[in-house]
């Protein structure tokens, strides 16, 4: 799974020790996560339980995003020649 800090959060990197967070903090050395999240074993306890009290949150794989993106356009309404509209799920 993927995981980054909540918006705000600073969290601890439980292998590196680095402190973590969404976006930059002034006056503070930390490791900024990139939107996508940073990819985190499924069932690594600590990420677990970051996540169930809301320090973190999980992202979803960029693959299912694409995925979701591209059938989500099948449903769009497009233009046909004669000037009807015409669903784009057959």
């Amino acid at each position: 799974m993927f995981v980054k800090p909540a918006p705000g959060v600073l969290l601890r990197d439980p292998v590196t020790k680095q402190l973590l967070s969404d976006a930059p903090v002034g006056g503070l050395k930390t490791t900024v996560v990139p939107p996508e999240g940073m990819k985190v074993s499924d069932f690594d306890k600590y990420w677990l339980r970051r996540i169930h009290d809301r320090d973190a949150v999980k992202v979803s794989d960029v693959t299912d995003a694409q995925a979701t993106s591209t059938t989500s356009n099948a449903g769009t309404v497009q233009k046909v020649s004669d000037g009807e509209a015409e669903t784009g799920a057959n």
